[in-house]
């Protein structure tokens, strides 16, 4: 067995084609925010059901595009990249109410009312407190599903610790890896070499924007005090999936918290953090049967 066929059993990763890994350009379209611009994304059947996705932290809906080229053979799928995310402009702030503001502002945008909300790592926190939030009622959320969701326990990464220390340098070297094994060390090589073309020619276009979004949110946003809000959402169809193998999540803590305090539904699986980008097949069908 080759190592990379190791790394798909070990991880649990589905084969997937490259044509798997990019989404139609013409279902890209800049939107207005605060007086900047916000790059949106709508594809999949008009007349079928509704489904809005967050992305996660560091991350853009590209990264998605796995899950995504599934959902869309069944979804009206919309998406965008968050303030200081992608391809949407740089913001002063990147408060949990900035990113509410924005899905809102996406929301209204396009009518978008009666859907299910699917969301990972950040964006799997931002769909439970969205969820939750009042201000989110009109839009009527049908169902909830959240990958991975940050918001109770993380695990400290080697990123969040450089801004804890002096080692900018250090730092900058880690979130630009000029080295294709530096950089999503767990995949096989055709899903990592696929992921680092996507995501470091994007980010690598404006270094500065995404330092220092990253910057001022590893040491602001509410990685771990999330848990009142989750509560909001308690009495919603709601269900949590985390990875066994997360190196971002503590999955054991985040686990056994829900589990013992919320109505939720919540699952463990075997595999990665980015669970719903290198199992798109099952991730996107789990979605359709969460009833």
């Amino acid at each position: 067995m080759s190592g990379d066929e190791m790394i798909y059993e070990k991880s649990n990763i589905e084969h997937i084609p490259v044509e798997k890994f990019s989404l139609n350009p013409k279902s890209f379209h800049a939107i207005d925010f605060q007086g900047k611009k916000m790059n949106s994304y709508i594809d999949g059947p008009e007349n079928g059901p509704k489904l809005f996705f967050i992305h996660g932290f560091n991350f853009f809906v590209e990264m998605y595009s796995t899950l995504i080229n599934e959902l869309i053979q069944t979804y009206r799928v919309l998406s965008v990249d968050l303030p200081g995310h992608g391809h949407t402009d740089a913001f002063e702030e990147y408060s949990v109410n900035t990113f509410q503001e924005a899905i809102m502002a996406t929301l209204d945008h396009y009518d978008f009312k009666n859907f299910v909300l699917v969301g990972h790592s950040m964006g799997g926190q931002l769909s439970i407190m969205c969820t939750g939030d009042p201000r989110f009622a009109k839009f009527s959320i049908s169902k909830t599903v959240a990958f991975c969701p940050s918001g109770i326990k993380v695990n400290i990464s080697f990123g969040q610790w450089c801004l804890r220390s002096s080692f900018g340098r250090l730092f900058e070297r880690f979130a630009f890896p000029d080295d294709l094994s530096k950089a999503f060390p767990l995949f096989p090589s055709q899903i990592k070499q696929s992921l680092f073309n996507v995501h470091f020619n994007v980010i690598k276009q404006n270094k500065k924007k995404y330092l220092t979004r990253q910057t001022k949110m590893c040491r602001t946003f509410p990685w771990e005090c999330a848990k009142n809000e989750f509560q909001r959402a308690e009495n919603e169809r709601v269900l949590v999936v985390f990875a066994s193998n997360d190196v971002c999540v503590d999955t054991q803590y985040c686990y056994q918290q829900i589990k013992g305090n919320l109505k939720w539904n919540v699952k463990v699986e075997k595999g990665l953090h980015e669970l719903p980008i290198v199992r798109p097949v099952w991730a996107a069908q789990l979605i359709r049967d969460f009833e």
